[in-house]
């Protein structure tokens, strides 16, 4: 034994019938299949950035600057497919299976966490009606991909009852995938060593816990740093010098004259601008959180906004409503999606927000799950301690 066993839940899940599952393999079929006859495979836009990383990589061996590095998984996938002669379908197929994969793992958490097949049904139903999260998969971008590990690294540690060493390297290699795949899974780091903190370290000396934590802490910092100075077209002080909300998106015709050091692509650099930016930056900060949070964007339909708003605002206040159950019942679990939920919403505020809700996006499921606790009197659920 490396690390003792989490308390067995005082609920039993029912076996998991084929039938529920069966239903949402059919909507998930549904839906993918409606938005690649609507959308087709979409090469546009990011597409051919990480088309021409991969074209670099085959050529040369590298990639055009260090920040690409973490963004080399999928790169790595439009390379083999160049090189093979392969139709770039073949990396939307392993995106839609990874993501069903993650979809059906998705599911299978959900009914351990309620102890509860049917709610862990509407969860998932929930899931694959987020038909913005699921578009994401005829892309050819790094979300669905990212989407789809991020969310098989959390249901993996949803399932981990017993902390040996080859769960944790199971862990680790997860936390490398999501790392490179997309630059903001390092985000993932400081949540999934709080997970396993407070599930299976609570019980060691303060002592032990400061240094632990201490130690996670620098490590993480040391990680972000590398990726905030990884070069390329990377530049963190330019959405404040002129206040985008929305990247790529400028509000003034000028750059203001805001103070940062010579480095601003830092830990320091970002620290030394807030503390001598106070008041722009909470400006910022609560402008890019409503961006973030309300969704709302005046460039789309009427149509798409209220698909936002009444689907995701229903979201936002239930997971409210549910957050004294998952203290009561599934701490753990309520500190790591909260963690997640909020280093993403942080890293909005310290940049800006995705034309296309993207960062949101990635937390989705998170609140989804945060959220079905409203309903478990109404599946009469058991409740159940981790």
């Amino acid at each position: 034994m490396f690390i003792r066993k989490i308390a067995a839940p005082r609920g039993k899940s029912r076996p998991l019938t084929g039938g529920q599952e069966a239903i949402l393999f059919g909507v998930w079929l549904l839906v993918n299949s409606f938005i690649l006859l609507y959308r087709g495979i979409y090469l546009e836009g990011e597409s051919a950035k990480y088309i021409d990383q991969a074209h670099l990589l085959l050529q040369t061996g590298r990639v055009e600057s260090p920040n690409f590095w973490l963004y080399i998984i999928p790169i790595s996938l439009i390379a083999v497919c160049i090189r093979t002669g392969l139709n770039f379908a073949w990396v939307v197929l392993i995106q839609l299976l990874v993501n069903l994969f993650a979809t059906g793992f998705f599911y299978r958490t959900a009914a351990r966490l309620f102890a509860n097949e049917r709610l862990a049904f509407v969860g998932t139903l929930l899931l694959l009606l987020n038909y913005f999260y699921q578009e994401f998969n005829s892309f050819l971008y790094t979300e669905s991909l990212f989407y789809s590990l991020t969310l098989i690294l959390s249901c993996y540690l949803m399932h981990i009852e017993q902390l040996t060493i080859k769960r944790s390297l199971g862990a680790v290699l997860l936390l490398i995938l999501v790392s490179f795949t997309r630059p903001s899974g390092l985000l993932f780091l400081p949540p999934v060593f709080l997970y396993l903190f407070l599930v299976f370290f609570k019980d060691i000396a303060t002592a032990k816990k400061i240094a632990l934590l201490a130690g996670i802490g620098v490590a993480f910092l040391f990680l972000l740093n590398l990726a905030l100075g990884s070069g390329g077209q990377l530049d963190f002080m330019l959405p404040f010098r002129d206040e985008r909300i929305i990247c790529g998106v400028p509000t003034l015709p000028a750059f203001l004259p805001i103070r940062t050091t010579a480095n601003g692509n830092s830990v320091y650099g970002l620290l030394y601008y807030i503390l001598h930016n106070p008041v722009q930056f909470i400006r910022m900060a609560s402008l890019r959180t409503v961006a973030f949070f309300g969704l709302y964007r005046s460039y789309y339909s009427a149509a798409h906004n209220a698909w936002l708003i009444g689907y995701f605002y229903c979201i936002h206040m239930a997971a409210l409503i549910a957050i004294p159950w998952w203290i009561r019942h599934r701490r753990g679990a309520f500190w790591y999606f909260l963690s997640a939920i909020g280093l993403t919403w942080l890293t909005v505020m310290l940049t800006c927000d995705d034309w296309h809700n993207r960062f949101y996006l990635t937390v989705s499921p998170f609140l989804i799950l945060l959220a079905l606790p409203v309903l478990q009197r109404s599946f009469k659920a058991p409740a159940h301690d981790k």
